[in-house]
């Protein structure tokens, strides 16, 4: 079954001119990135559905495989790997799990927070986004819905 991954930028945005009483942030909106599409290979018996990449507004290194190995007679495997521009793996990487994806169950997607430091956040606030919006949080998503199959993935 196939699958594409995004990254997705969560963010909010400050109303400066708020009333006292009145929300002083929006509600939580994101923006996205696609990585590129899936490749599938062959590795001693092994077979390997596989997203390789970069995104632009950040430095790093992405690895998502899903494997089944023998032939197919064991269960699939994801495998996450994030490096950063050393090619060192980010805290919390690589994650390896029993694959918990599956198109007509009830997980069509997967979300790993990625760690960013304060510059980052910076850089990547002043680049993507408008003056008073700031980012919350940013997920690499591992999914096979429909969303993520169509034709028009990345958007």
């Amino acid at each position: 079954m196939p699958f594409a991954c995004e990254v997705r930028y969560h963010f909010r945005e400050h109303f400066r001119h708020a009333k006292p009483g009145e929300k002083t942030v929006s509600a939580p909106s994101f923006k996205r990135e696609g990585l590129p599409k899936l490749r599938v290979a062959d590795l001693n018996g092994v077979a390997e559905r596989i997203v390789e990449g970069r995104v632009g507004h950040l430095p790093y290194q992405f690895l998502v495989k899903i494997s089944r190995a023998n032939g197919g007679s064991e269960a699939e495997t994801l495998e996450v790997k994030v490096l950063d521009s050393s090619g060192r793996p980010l805290a919390g990487f690589p994650q390896v799990m029993p694959n918990p994806l599956t198109k007509g169950g009830d997980i069509s997607r997967k979300e790993f927070e990625m760690p960013i430091d304060q510059a980052l956040k910076e850089k990547i606030e002043k680049s993507l986004l408008a003056k008073e919006q700031f980012i919350t949080h940013v997920d690499l998503i591992v999914g096979m819905d429909d969303d993520f199959l169509s034709q028009d993935f990345p958007k």
